[in-house]
């Protein structure tokens, strides 16, 4: 009787861990994903959500006309801060929600990168391998912005989506 009750025992550890795991919870208060993202979004630390997207797409729109104002020393300055936003804004990940986590790391990567390339092009060093001139790298550099951009958007969509769920804002 001893000898099949261990495998038994094993067998029920191996169904019920799960189960206890995810009794477990999330650190942040709700019992729905989207209660999750919503405390989340309002109770991580600076930057919080909506203003990490706020800061961000004005970063980028700020890049933008500072490009066409061809001053190399406020666009290093502009470049820099979208940097340095991009990576205090990754700071608040993981999320509760795995898609919506991947959606914002690929957007803050994508931030970050656009500021990265904008600040070579300005002539700020040290450039990535292989940066072939100050066009070129605008040009990966406002590529980059247009994926973040898409990335803060869709992300943007992915927490209206959980809240709406949850019976959260509409």
């Amino acid at each position: 009787m001893r000898a099949s009750l261990g495998p038994a025992l094993c067998a029920l550890g191996v169904v019920a861990m799960p189960v206890v795991l995810a009794g477990c919870g999330s650190q942040y208060a709700g019992s729905t994903v989207g209660q999750q993202v919503e405390s989340w979004a309002t109770t991580s630390p600076d930057p919080k959500f909506a203003a990490a997207m706020s800061t961000l797409q004005g970063d980028l729109n700020r890049i933008a006309k500072t490009q066409s104002a061809s001053d190399a020393a406020a666009l290093r300055t502009d470049c820099e801060v979208l940097v340095t936003d991009a990576l205090s804004a990754n700071q608040n990940l993981p999320t509760p929600d795995t898609e919506l986590t991947d959606v914002l790391s690929k957007a803050y990567t994508a931030a970050a990168g656009a500021g990265r390339d904008c600040l070579c092009a300005a002539g700020s060093q040290p450039c990535p391998a292989g940066a072939h001139g100050k066009a070129d790298l605008l040009a990966t550099s406002d590529a980059e912005s247009a994926a973040a951009l898409r990335g803060f958007i869709a992300a943007e969509a992915r927490v209206d989506l959980l809240l709406a769920m949850s019976g959260g804002r509409q």
